[in-house]
């Protein structure tokens, strides 16, 4: 009996562990891939559009601009109070790096905006987030530009690159299972070549009092393959959520976070980090980051965040980042 407990443990586990790599992580990340792709295969204006479109959900509206108006690139926006200078980057060969922050934000002060929002189709620095930071401009990357605009692209565009995301990936979601049943059943057939447990078993186990007829003593092996089953379960269900959805989750937490009362501001700076900038700190921070965990591994999917602790305005700490477990 031991012995399929095991070979099933073995097999769920390695189900699984292809089920999240390739049916979530590497579809996802395929997707994102396909999407920037075809983001850049549309005309600068019809992609300034889906831009715009999706940021009116976030409350901003394109403010009059004659300097738009008389073809620049630069647009401004209105944010409750505030004017937010919007540059939209149009291409995947865009690497963004400290440089290219400080001339935006030259320019944001010369526009009279308070606030500049930076987006590409190519890459950013991890080393431009601390000057980003300071100079009130919010950096959007590739990867994290698909994710906001994803569920305002067309209905066809959008079909497209989940079609191929999922093609590239069926053959090692394929493989993947193969490979685990394989692994189960070797497993299996390995120890049911060894010797009995029972019959090696000191006189102490072979005295032990057995239990009464019709009472059955739980066992670790059922503890594990409960766990195995409900987590499979919930992330095959997480699976089954359209990405429209999943980025709606993501808004989610990052929304709840930034109501910590220590918090300032928590937005998504690239696909699985959460930029975080506090208003107050003791420099540890035990109690928040315990809580800012408790809320990120709510979800499933957004477990192995990276969250990038920003010091409060003035501070001389360092910026901090932590990995909740």
């Amino acid at each position: 009996m031991s012995e399929s407990i095991l070979a099933v443990a073995v097999a769920l586990f390695g189900l699984l562990a292809t089920f999240f790599w390739f049916g979530v992580n590497r579809r996802r990340e395929a997707e994102i891939e396909l999407g920037i792709q075809a983001l850049a295969a549309m005309k600068w204006r019809d992609g300034i559009d889906v831009v715009l479109e999706a940021l009116q959900r976030e409350g901003y509206s394109r403010k009059h601009d004659p300097a738009a108006a008389s073809g620049g690139t630069d647009l401004l926006l209105d944010h409750g109070n505030e004017t937010v200078l919007l540059t939209y980057k149009h291409g995947t060969a865009y690497r963004l790096g400290e440089a290219s922050v400080r001339e935006f934000a030259n320019a944001m002060q010369q526009r009279g905006a308070q606030r500049g929002l930076l987006l590409t189709l190519g890459t950013a620095e991890s080393t431009i987030d601390a000057v980003a930071v300071s100079s009130g401009v919010q950096v959007f990357d590739g990867k994290s530009l698909w994710v906001m605009v994803r569920p305002f692209m067309p209905p066809t565009v959008l079909e497209l690159v989940r079609t191929q995301a999922a093609a590239r990936t069926r053959k090692g979601v394929w493989t993947g299972a193969v490979g685990s049943l394989l692994a189960g059943a070797g497993v299996y057939a390995t120890a049911s070549l060894l010797p009995d447990s029972q019959t090696a078993a000191t006189p102490a186990i072979q005295s032990a009092p057995r239990p009464a007829d019709g009472v059955r003593v739980p066992r670790a092996d059922d503890a594990m393959l409960k766990q195995l089953h409900a987590t499979a379960e919930e992330m095959a269900e997480i699976a089954k959520l359209p990405s429209a959805e999943l980025a709606r989750r993501r808004a989610k937490a990052a929304k709840e976070i930034a109501t910590i009362p220590e918090i300032d501001t928590a937005a998504w700076s690239a696909q699985s980090r959460l930029l975080v900038t506090l208003n107050r700190t003791d420099g540890k921070d035990k109690v928040l980051i315990d809580e800012m965990c408790r809320l990120i591994t709510q979800y499933e999917e957004l477990r192995y965040t990276r969250i990038q602790m920003e010091p409060p305005a003035g501070s001389n700490l360092p910026v901090r980042w932590r990995l909740c477990d």
